[in-house]
């Protein structure tokens, strides 16, 4: 995780501080990166999603994929008519880990959109954390999936131990996206 800081603090120097959609996108790719390898999943696997205040309502907005991020507006609201474990997570402040994603009712825009590097496919298995800009304040949620049409082809279950771990780094990175996040993001 040192590594992980030493990068972050590296793209923060780099673009000296100032938040633009370059550093953005630059601390959200190392972010993500660094993900994937820990749980040996594809870049199309994580999901990054900061929350926002639109019209009096709370919601979240899609970070990663950058896809997502660049075509604009990709957000649903934090309490919404279908469930999302996303809204869960960031309304309850705690780690959610579904290994049966697939019968769970949940909001699916993730997995139906395709991303560049393949076509959409359903989530088999889920990792849900808070990202903490700082003890209290949760700005947002890291997702780790495994997608797959069927759950035997997605891979293996997730454990607490990959949870915990997953925690973590949403502890670790929330002070580096704040920092990152533009304006008018």
């Amino acid at each position: 995780m040192a590594d992980l800081e030493t990068q972050l603090l590296a793209i923060g120097r780099s673009h000296r501080g100032q938040a633009t959609p370059a550093a953005f996108e630059e601390t959200l790719s190392c972010i993500v990166g660094h993900i994937a390898r820990l749980f040996e999943v594809s870049l199309d696997e994580v999901a990054v999603l900061l929350r926002r205040h639109r019209g009096g309502n709370e919601v979240l907005r899609f970070a990663y994929p950058l896809e997502f991020l660049r075509s604009g507006r990709t957000e649903f609201p934090v309490v919404g008519t279908k469930p999302s474990i996303a809204g869960r997570t960031i309304g309850g402040r705690e780690p959610l880990l579904v290994n049966q994603t697939a019968v769970e009712r949940h909001l699916d825009a993730f997995e139906k959109i395709p991303t560049q590097d393949r076509a959409g496919l359903p989530i088999q298995r889920l990792m849900s954390v808070p990202i903490w800009g700082s003890p209290g304040n949760a700005i947002g949620v890291l997702q780790v999936s495994r997608k797959g049409r069927t759950a035997e082809e997605s891979g293996p279950e997730f454990t607490p131990e990959h949870l915990a771990g997953l925690a973590a780094v949403g502890q670790q990175v929330g002070p580096y996206l704040l920092r990152a996040t533009p304006r008018d993001f």
